[in-house]
C-alpha cells in the first residue's frame, strides 16, 4: 500500500498463518498416532458398558451383551469374572453363551476352570458341551478337569462326547484316557469319531496302543475321520509302522485332504527306501499339484539312491505348477551325476518364467557336475538375467561344472 509520502508499508502475516504449513505437515502424523489411542479407549468404554449390562437385570440387554462379548473374544477378558458367575444363571441361553464366551478367551479364562468343570454336570446338553469345549480352548491350565471330562465321554449326547474328547486332547490328557478315546473311534457320530482321532493324535508316541484301531479308522466312511486318523498316525511316528500299508492305500483316497495327511504320515513314520521310492513316484501322478510337489520333494531326500525316479522327475519338470517344477528340479540336483539324463530338460528350464525355478534348475545342473557341460552356454547367458538370485545361481553352476570336469 502506498502512503501519501510515497513509501510502501509491509503488513506481516499473523503468526498462525506463518505456522500453518508446518502444522499441515505434521497433522497426518498426529492423526495416525492419536487414532489407535482413541480406538482403544473406545473399546475399553464399550467393554465397560457391556460388563455393566451383563450385571444388570434387563434380560434382553444381558443376552445382547453376552453375544457381543463372545464376538469380541480375548480382548474382552475383563468380563471373565462376570461370565464365570453367569454359568449358574437359571436361563439356559445365558449359561450356553457364557461358557462359549469363556472358551473364546482361551488361556485367559483359566480362573473359570472350576466353574466350567462344574458346568459339565449341567442338565442341559449344550451347556455341558460348551463348557467342555471351553476347557479345551483354555488348554493345559484346565488339566484339573480331566476326571470330569472323562465321565462326559459317556454322555448320551454326541456333541457333549465330542467336546469332551476334544478337550482331553487339548489339555494334554489324551494318553491317560486313551482306552476310552479308542472306544469312541467306533461311535455312531461322525463328529465324535473325528474328535477322538484328533485327541489320540495329540498324545503322540504315547498313543501307540491305538494304532490297530486307527488303522481300521482309515476306512471310515467319513472323509473327516479318515483325515484326522491319518494325521494321528503321523503324530505317533515310527511306532506306527504297522499302519504303513493302510496309509499307502489311502494315497488313492478320493478326497484330497485324506491323501495329503496320509502322505504326511508316511513321511513322519518313515518308509523304507525300497518302499518309499515307488510310493512317491506314484504320487507324482496325483491330480492335485500340492501332492505332486510333495512327492517330488520327498524323492530328493534319497539323493542318488532315487535314480530310478529320474524319468518321472524329468517329466515333472514340464508340470504346469511352478512348485512341482521347482521340487522336481531340486530333487534331480540332489541325485548329482545320477541325474545326467535330465540335463537337456533342466537346460530348457533355465528359460522358465519363474525366477526361482530358473535359479533352481541352474543349481541342479551345477550339482550334476561335469555331465552338465553342455549346459554351460545357456548358463552363461543366464548370467545376464534380471534376477540377482538367478545370476548368482548361474555363476555358481558354471564354477561347479568346471571344477567337476577338472577332476582327474
Amino acid at each position: 500500500m502506498t502512503h501519501p509520502g510515497g513509501t510502501m508499508k509491509t503488513y506481516n502475516k499473523p503468526s498462525w498463518q506463518r505456522l500453518l504449513p508446518a502444522i499441515l505437515a505434521v497433522l497426518p502424523v498426529f492423526i495416525c498416532a492419536i487414532l489407535p489411542v482413541l480406538a482403544q479407549q473406545g473399546k475399553e468404554f464399550q467393554l465397560q458398558t457391556l460388563v455393566q449390562q451383563l450385571q444388570g437385570q434387563d434380560k434382553l440387554a444381558r443376552l445382547s451383551a453376552l453375544k457381543e462379548v463372545r464376538k469380541i473374544g480375548p480382548e474382552a477378558k475383563a468380563a471373565i469374572p462376570v461370565l464365570t458367575l453367569l454359568l449358574k444363571e437359571p436361563e439356559t441361553d445365558v449359561r450356553e453363551i457364557a461358557a462359549e464366551a469363556l472358551g473364546k478367551m482361551g488361556a485367559a479364562s483359566k480362573t473359570a476352570v472350576s466353574a466350567l468343570t462344574e458346568a459339565l454336570k449341567d442338565p442341559v446338553p449344550t451347556v455341558r458341551s460348551n463348557a467342555a469345549f471351553a476347557l479345551g480352548q483354555i488348554g493345559v491350565d484346565a488339566k484339573s478337569a480331566a476326571p470330569a471330562l472323562s465321565e462326559l465321554l459317556n454322555d448320551q449326547t454326541s456333541w457333549a462326547r465330542g467336546s469332551a474328547a476334544f478337550a482331553l486332547g487339548r489339555i494334554g490328557e489324551a494318553k491317560a484316557h486313551l482306552s476310552a478315546l479308542i472306544g469312541l473311534l467306533n461311535d455312531s457320530s461322525e463328529s465324535v469319531r473325528k474328535d477322538a482321532a484328533d485327541a489320540i493324535g495329540r498324545a503322540g508316541s504315547g498313543a501307540v496302543a491305538a494304532v490297530p484301531a486307527l488303522i481300521a479308522s482309515l476306512k471310515d466312511k467319513s472323509a473327516s475321520v479318515r483325515r484326522y486318523t491319518a494325521e494321528a498316525l503321523g503324530k505317533i511316528g515310527p511306532e506306527a509302522k504297522a499302519a504303513l500299508p493302510g496309509l499307502t492305500e489311502s494315497l488313492k483316497d478320493r478326497e484330497f485332504v485324506v491323501r495329503t495327511y496320509s502322505a504326511y504320515a508316511l513321511k513322519q513314520i518313515g518308509l523304507e527306501m525300497k518302499d518309499a521310492i515307488p510310493v512317491w513316484m506314484a504320487l507324482l501322478k496325483d491330480p492335485h499339484e500340492h501332492l505332486r510337489s510333495y512327492a517330488a520333494d520327498a524323492l530328493g531326500a534319497f539323493g542318488p539312491e532315487a535314480k530310478l525316479a529320474a524319468p518321472v522327475l524329468i517329466e515333472a519338470l514340464k508340470d504346469q505348477d511352478r512348485f512341482v517344477r521347482l521340487s522336481a528340479a531340486k530333487s534331480l540336483g540332489k541325485m548329482g551325476a545320477e541325474a545326467k539324463t535330465a540335463v537337456p530338460q533342466l537346460t530348457g528350464l533355465l528359460k522358465d518364467a519363474e525366477a526361482l525355478v530358473r535359479s533352481t534348475a541352474a543349481e541342479a545342473l551345477g550339482r550334476i557336475g561335469a555331465e552338465a557341460k553342455s549346459a554351460i552356454p545357456a548358463l552363461a547367458e543366464l548370467q545376464k538375467d534380471q534376477a540377482p538370485i538367478v545370476r548368482l545361481a548361474a555363476t555358481s553352476a558354471i564354477e561347479r561344472i568346471n571344477a567337476s570336469a577338472a577332476k582327474p
